[in-house]
């Protein structure tokens, strides 16, 4: 009788042991299964803000996977890159919101706050630009965005003052312009730092690679900017070899594949340089797509609002802010989001 109960109780762990690897296979992290919520942070600007690509990463991750709930929130400083957040606007605070201590978010204040009260930018910030052989952006507009960052330590401190501390799961870093051929400049060297920070805090990290010199305001009959996409994806492959992401989001070469042949598919608004609902939507099936390793074909969500809303409920182009994606279309998107993330993870670029 007592091996039997034995038997019966090996039996038991085994299977329960077995479950507990699918759901790590499935999540990608170390919950159990009585917790399937999941914690993402995303640091951007409005490649990130508009359309509120959080929320629509949080919506399809929902409808693919029943039971999980994906806790979003997004630190957004318009027209910014990874360099700024990191040694300007100090979004150490927000990544760091479980350990952080109220006297290290004093130091950041009073660290913007003398960036604040400079009449020019330090030496550091011209440096940057140097770097990546840029021209810099206007100190003026910088200062504005400091104010911003000065408010939201504000807001941190408050939150580490009334217990609201988040660990996060997951960290998102978008690029923008700050792709260039060095992993020792622009988005290459501050993702590194993040991605040092992030695993201190045991958090992993998805790059969210943009392309504002890929999307297309008109119909293309190629590939537009090609060689730029190709640079940024061997660049990104070897980013990967030395910080090993959880995963990676590689938006230009899903346009592309879609630009190849031709397109009349439009990514991005034509009155405005930013993506379109279109663009939006096959950013966020391709983070499904990385994150999961799993195809949105058969999902339900078709459907992106613009955030940046012109007079009468109009997008920049003066279209509907609304846009709900056709079936044939949606189809294609899906596929292709699926599709172009399994080549980049295949070895495209390397």
């Amino acid at each position: 009788m007592l091996y039997s109960i034995n038997r019966g109780m090996k039996k038991y762990l085994y299977l329960l042991v077995l479950s507990l690897i699918s759901y790590g296979e499935v999540y990608g992290d170390e919950k159990t299964t009585e917790d399937k919520g999941i914690n993402m942070l995303f640091l951007g600007n409005s490649f990130t803000a508009r359309h509120d690509i959080a929320s629509l990463v949080k919506e399809v991750f929902e409808e693919g996977q029943p039971g999980l709930t994906l806790n979003v929130e997004k630190v957004i400083y318009g027209g910014q890159d990874m360099f700024r957040h990191h040694d300007l606007y100090f979004s150490e605070t927000m990544v760091r919101l479980n350990s952080i201590t109220a006297e290290e978010v004093e130091q950041k204040k009073s660290a913007i706050e003398s960036l604040l009260a400079s009449g020019k930018p330090p030496e550091f910030y011209i440096d940057y630009w140097k770097e990546i052989g840029r021209k810099p952006s206007s100190w003026k507009v910088i200062k504005s965005r400091l104010g911003a960052a000065l408010k939201r330590q504000h807001l941190v401190a408050d939150r580490i003052k009334d217990g609201r501390r988040v660990k996060w799961d997951y960290l998102v870093l978008q690029s923008y312009a700050d792709v260039v051929p060095d992993l020792e400049a622009g988005y290459a060297k501050y993702v590194q730092k993040w991605a040092k920070m992030a695993e201190a805090e045991g958090i992993k990290v998805i790059l969210y690679v943009t392309a504002p010199h890929a999307q297309n305001g008109k119909p293309v009959e190629a590939p537009q900017a090609l060689e730029q996409t190709n640079m940024e994806m061997k660049l990104i492959q070897q980013l990967v070899e030395r910080i090993k992401p959880h995963a990676v989001v590689p938006v230009g070469l899903g346009i592309k594949n879609i630009q190849e042949g031709g397109t009349s598919m439009k990514f991005r608004y034509s009155r405005d340089a930013h993506p379109n609902q279109y663009s939006a939507f096959l950013a966020s099936n391709m983070f499904y797509a990385a994150f999961f390793k799993k195809s949105t074909e058969g999902f339900k969500f078709d459907t992106v609002t613009e955030t940046k809303i012109k007079g009468g409920n109009k997008d920049p182009d003066g279209g509907n802010i609304k846009v709900v994606i056709d079936e044939a279309t949606k189809k294609m998107l899906q596929k292709t989001a699926y599709d172009s993330v399994m080549e980049f993870d295949g070895g495209y670029g390397k």
